[in-house]
């Protein structure tokens, strides 16, 4: 049975989208050619300008699509909070929630991550639409749980985020490194990557740091 039209549409759309993605982060927005874009694709050159128009089209909806992504986390993260359990468990399964997604789009978040570098801020859009919310919400909501004025947390969240987002941009060969095992035991690295990343969230946050499992 031949395979629809529209899902062929949407797997080349996706397939532009990663590897552009994964070009513009390596590489930058002003050393990436379309052309290269559509042969690591495997797509035509005119099959890139239809779905996305100009590169610089393209580099937008790369972006635009991390933050769909980071949406879909972040309504994770609230099914996590509303799953109960202590303040403590509640971290851990965020933080765990996050790092694990920002290794899963490693690409899409060097991305986001050069931009933010090479203009030293995200986009106006981006902060009233994403940044703001998030920490609107979120030092809000962790500052009722603990007892504490919301104001400070903002700090914390946002030190937090670039803490988990630097070590789930590692390399395994760099964080096998720091944890302090052989190349051949990753699944270790990462995992003690992930209890370090939990007890640092529990001492920013003042609270217990028990290592969770």
């Amino acid at each position: 049975m031949a395979r629809p039209v529209n899902a062929n549409a949407a797997e080349t759309k996706t397939r532009i989208l990663e590897n552009a993605s994964r070009l513009f982060a390596e590489q930058g927005l002003g050393q990436v050619s379309i052309r290269q874009i559509a042969k690591e694709a495997e797509v035509s050159l005119g099959m890139v300008h239809h779905y996305f128009g100009s590169k610089d089209e393209l580099y937008e909806a790369c972006i635009e699509s991390m933050y769909t992504e980071l949406l879909l986390l972040r309504e994770t993260l609230v099914a996590e909070a509303l799953a109960g359990g202590s303040v403590s468990e509640l971290i851990d399964r965020a933080v765990r929630a996050g790092f694990r997604f920002a290794r899963a789009h490693q690409p899409a978040v060097r991305l986001v991550m050069r931009a933010v570098v090479d203009k030293g801020m995200l986009d106006e859009a981006r902060q009233e639409s994403f940044q703001k919310p998030f920490l609107d919400q979120a030092s809000v909501a962790l500052g009722a749980l603990l007892g504490k004025e919301p104001q400070p947390l903002r700090l914390v969240l946002q030190s937090l985020n670039f803490i988990v987002v630097r070590y789930a941009l590692g390399r395994l060969e760099e964080l096998t490194l720091i944890a302090g095992v052989p190349a051949s035991r990753s699944k270790e690295a990462l995992a003690r990557v992930e209890a370090h990343l939990v007890e640092t969230a529990h001492a920013m946050l003042g609270l217990p740091t028990a290592r969770a499992g």
